[in-house]
């Protein structure tokens, strides 16, 4: 398994790479933009193999004068069932509810808000080790969107996410409450449909954070995130991003309490 997500790995890069040249054009990265992500991920255990995700983000992002928080960027909505298959792999099928604030909050010609359905699902693998944990996460997302434009027309996307990512302790020998850790974090995103020409890499986030594990039920982690991808329309303009992340994770055991056994939540 573990040489199959490498390969797939290693695919995806050069796909996204292969962008480079086309139409010959060179390769052009904007100005830093910088922005603010708060998440909340949320999953409650509802039987012994089944259980409920519900995850919401709030994201700000620079305006004007004022980095990080000038404006209003995004707000998610996500849910889905989550199935327990063994203790090295998780499935998960639900949809997400986006709204996009419009880029420029003075522009009356623009809508202020729009929104952006999905419907996801996701293979999560855990390799589980005697001092840290390393996960595959392999998430594909089906999406409907529209530009801020007013009477836009709307489009149809895939996204291809592939994302590594470990959990390390510092302070103790284990992942366990009063633990604090480290969490490297690589995820790459590409993107097809009919409206991507030339702009198969849609994002690249590397994303190095430290955590805390308050208790089985509540852990946080805060990181400072750098992004790249490739604008739609303009495959060879690369954006950047600076976006500071502060995360909260919550798990629930919804079961009888005798059932009941508890567990440390350190994914996403």
């Amino acid at each position: 398994m573990t040489r199959i997500i490498f390969f797939t790995f290693s695919f995806v890069i050069c796909l996204g790479y292969q962008s480079f040249g086309q139409d010959d054009l060179m390769a052009e990265f904007e100005d830093f933009g910088t922005n603010v992500w708060l998440g909340s991920y949320n999953k409650f255990r509802l039987a012994d193999k089944w259980f409920w995700r519900a995850e919401f983000h709030y994201r700000r992002g620079g305006y004007g004068d004022t980095p990080f928080i000038g404006r209003m960027s995004q707000i998610y909505n996500r849910h889905a069932i989550n199935y327990f298959v063994n203790k090295n792999l998780n499935i998960s099928l639900g949809a997400v509810v986006r709204l996009d604030f419009t880029g420029d909050p003075q522009d009356d010609q623009l809508e202020y808000v729009v929104p952006e359905p999905r419907i996801w699902h996701e293979y999560l693998f855990v390799m589980p080790w005697p001092r840290f944990q390393m996960f595959h996460r392999i998430r594909i997302e089906h999406r409907w969107s529209r530009r801020n434009d007013i009477d836009s027309e709307w489009i149809y996307r895939d996204r291809w996410r592939y994302k590594f990512y470990m959990t390390i302790p510092i302070n103790k020998p284990q992942l366990v409450p009063g633990a604090w850790f480290i969490n490297p974090d690589i995820e790459i995103i590409m993107q097809s449909g009919s409206p991507v020409v030339n702009s198969p890499l849609e994002d690249l986030r590397i994303y190095p954070s430290v955590g805390y594990i308050v208790s089985p039920s509540i852990t946080y982690t805060a990181g400072l995130m750098y992004t790249t991808g490739q604008r739609l329309a303009r495959g060879h303009v690369y954006r950047q991003r600076w976006v500071a992340r502060i995360n909260a994770y919550v798990s629930l055991d919804f079961r009888k309490q005798e059932r009941k056994v508890p567990s440390i939540r350190t994914t996403d």
